[in-house]
């Protein structure tokens, strides 16, 4: 029985929590104890720093309830300890499959993986491959412009002090900023797995929820991991924020036109997709 690991690297806000879900429902599936480990780019992004000083202090916070002799989540000290040494990611995801023959696949979806390099991404593979597990990628691609335009409504919802303005202007003041453009340019993290990963699964998160779609799609993606496919709850949601109202035209085309290579790759490499039934707003560049 072959043992799998996928390295999930995003696309952010294109289905991955509702993916890992799914995948996680699957009883040939242990995921261990988390959706996101963080353990690469809080590694090698100096732009993703700030999630290793988060989990740090959360870690101190696990620690202190460890020293007063109370049971705690453990999660963050596993997660400190994967930074500390980065074996131990790779020794515990491989460990998982001793704990119940019934497993041939385990994961971490971190869509901030995105933005790894091709050498770290190789690395990842070896060093599962050293272990005996093979290992697979997945990414998912959503329309640029639903993509940031999520993005920013989702940070809207949850730090609404910092982010007064309309969700619509935002998006036209921030989708050329580099925490939305760098996870929107999908032809640099496409051109990493191609030169790191001989397997990767690479979907289009409109698909995925599309219900004559959603099946094959699925099974494909079940076959590379070497499980059985299961029925998806394409009813089932996850960190959605609201449209409060439509993106002006001209927005749309602005960030269409912005990401104008990003489109273009894409339509490329899926000559047998009509992008611009699957993302409406190709239409202003293809």
């Amino acid at each position: 029985m072959e043992r799998t690991f996928l390295l999930g690297v995003g696309a952010m806000k294109a289905g991955t929590t509702w993916l890992h879900d799914h995948l996680a429902a699957s009883p040939q599936c242990d995921p261990g104890v988390r959706k996101e480990y963080h353990v690469f780019d809080s590694l090698d992004l100096e732009q993703e720093r700030f999630m290793l000083g988060r989990v740090v202090d959360r870690a101190r916070a696990s620690l202190d309830v460890v020293a007063e002799g109370r049971p705690t989540d453990p999660t963050f000290l596993l997660q400190t300890a994967m930074v500390a040494d980065e074996q131990l990611y790779y020794d515990h995801f491989t460990a998982l499959f001793a704990r119940d023959p019934r497993t041939r696949l385990t994961m971490d979806i971190t869509p901030a993986y995105a933005l790894l390099s091709a050498q770290r991404l190789a690395t990842v593979r070896a060093e599962f491959e050293r272990r005996g597990v093979r290992a697979v990628a997945a990414f998912l691609l959503r329309d640029p412009v639903e993509r940031i335009w999520s993005q920013v409504r989702m940070q809207k919802r949850r730090r609404p002090a910092q982010n007064p303005e309309p969700a619509e202007e935002l998006v036209a003041q921030r989708f050329a900023d580099a925490s939305y453009a760098d996870r929107t340019r999908y032809e640099h993290t496409l051109t990493a797995l191609d030169a790191s990963f001989a397997e990767a699964y690479v979907g289009f998160y409109e698909e995925l929820f599309d219900p004559a779609r959603s099946g094959p799609e699925l099974g494909r993606l079940s076959a590379l991991l070497g499980i059985e496919p299961h029925a998806p709850d394409l009813d089932a949601s996850f960190n959605v924020s609201p449209r409060t109202a439509a993106l002006p035209e001209a927005t749309v085309r602005a960030v269409a036109e912005h990401f104008r290579a990003t489109y273009e790759s894409v339509a490329a490499r899926f000559p047998d997709r009509d992008l611009r039934t699957i993302w409406p707003s190709s239409r202003f560049v293809l």
